[in-house]
């Protein structure tokens, strides 16, 4: 087709294909008729590419307030989902024991409930005594005495009798060291045991350490020979539940790691006569008591 009037549709064509180029961003190509074509999609590609990465760069460089909130709320988010986990692990313990277990879990709870609740009781009973008024020197010196009696059985300067079990510890391969027998303090300490004594000879009491030499075992600088034996005063039925549980004591003896044998009886009266030598102190004194106020 002739074009008209000088050629006006070519450069039209012409100012088109240039604004698009404008457009796109890419070179203008020549075609054979002389007119400038549009760039191909090659040609196009790489700009476009340079572009998006550019942006990625500054989106993560400079990040907008949509992506800083997002971000927060994703680490909340993550962040309760692993306390979640770790509190979900740690009820496993309960979670997958047995029903019998439980039970008596539940038994040593509630002897131990009772006995604290016994307690309060006196002590109410004790403090309404002072408060009365009537006599209240006496009351005050029998509490003392019986406080004293206390802390005594407790530090292992006394002797004692009471109720509690007998626990015999077979251990043909002699794999039961300091730490097997701190962890059966400790669990019968949490089952209320008032006196441990081990081996007929040796008084546990709060300052007992344990650990071994070249020959064995010892508590408090004295040797543990084997097999052991822990006289304990306590309820009977608690601490045996206690070194029985799965898990614990008994399971952990007789278990595959030490292949030991473990004995339990309850016995109504035992007597525990070896005393602890209360060293005494290097560096702590009793103070002067404070002046007389007038």
């Amino acid at each position: 087709m002739p074009e008209t009037r000088g050629g006006r549709p070519s450069r039209r064509v012409s100012s088109l294909r240039r604004s698009q180029r404008r457009l796109t961003g890419g070179d203008p190509t020549p075609s054979s008729d002389g007119l400038e074509t549009p760039p191909s999609e090659a040609q196009v590609g790489p700009s476009r590419s340079a572009v998006v990465r550019h942006r990625l760069w500054e989106s993560l460089v400079r990040p907008g307030r949509g992506q800083i909130i997002a971000a927060v709320i994703l680490f909340v988010v993550g962040l309760g989902g692993v306390m979640q986990i770790r509190i979900n692990n740690a009820d496993d313990t309960y979670t997958n024991a047995r029903r019998e277990d439980l039970i008596q879990l539940l038994d040593g709870l509630g002897s131990e409930s009772r006995r604290l609740e016994s307690e309060i009781a006196e002590l109410e009973q004790t403090r309404t005594e002072l408060q009365s008024g009537a006599d209240t020197q006496r009351v005050a010196r029998e509490e003392a005495e019986k406080r004293a009696e206390e802390l005594s059985i407790l530090a292992g300067t006394v002797p004692a009798e009471g109720s509690g079990i007998r626990l015999r510890i077979a251990d043909p391969s002699g794999k039961v060291d300091a730490d097997v027998l701190l962890d059966a303090v400790e669990e019968m300490r949490d089952a209320g045991a008032e006196v441990i004594e081990v081996n007929n000879t040796i008084r546990v009491v709060g300052s007992s350490w344990f650990g071994s030499d070249g020959h064995g075992l010892v508590i408090d600088n004295k040797p543990v020979t084997r097999p052991i034996t822990f006289e304990v005063i306590g309820d009977p039925h608690s601490l045996e539940e206690a070194a029985r549980f799965r898990g614990g004591l008994v399971s952990e003896i007789t278990g595959p790691n030490i292949g030991g044998q473990v004995q339990i009886d309850q016995e109504e009266r035992v007597v525990v006569e070896s005393l602890h030598a209360a060293t005494p102190n290097q560096y702590a004194q009793p103070a002067s008591p404070p002046p007389t106020p007038r």
